[in-house]
């Protein structure tokens, strides 16, 4: 699992990369491929705030329909229009051409709160390691 140094993680399973005051966000490779095959994307449109935790965005895959949730508080200022044509895209390049929004923080200080690289690994394998239990369990 390719997990990026550069930049930070949640427990959603999104990656934020801090470009100043702007962040770009994407979800990151486990969790695209626990979402599987990507069929359908919708972002909100540029100028939407977003407080952290509030949707951004719904995904659909064939195994599962959800909500984009934001990792920090911003201004959206692009949508990746792009993987809104081509979703598969964030299956296929989640690190770089599958990033979903790009935003002007609110409040920096928030940024403090996701883990590094070496922390969301660990908290990976910790994930991995508990869905193997459920599936010897079953």
């Amino acid at each position: 699992m390719y997990i990026p140094e550069e930049l930070l993680y949640d427990k959603n399973n999104y990656w934020v990369k801090v470009m100043g005051e702007e962040v770009l966000i994407g979800l990151t490779e486990y969790g695209q491929s626990t979402t599987g095959d990507i069929l359908y994307l919708e972002l909100v449109p540029e100028d939407t705030v977003l407080p952290r935790g509030e949707q951004f965005g719904s995904i659909e895959s064939g195994k599962w329909v959800g909500q984009l949730t934001a990792p920090v508080s911003g201004v959206v200022v692009e949508r990746n229009r792009d993987i809104e044509a081509s979703p598969r895209q964030v299956n296929a390049h989640p690190y770089e051409q599958g990033w979903l929004v790009r935003v002007k923080l609110i409040d920096p200080g928030e940024l403090e709160s996701l883990m590094g690289a070496a922390d969301y690994t660990r908290w990976v394998e910790e994930q991995i390691r508990l869905d193997e239990e459920d599936e010897v369990a079953l």
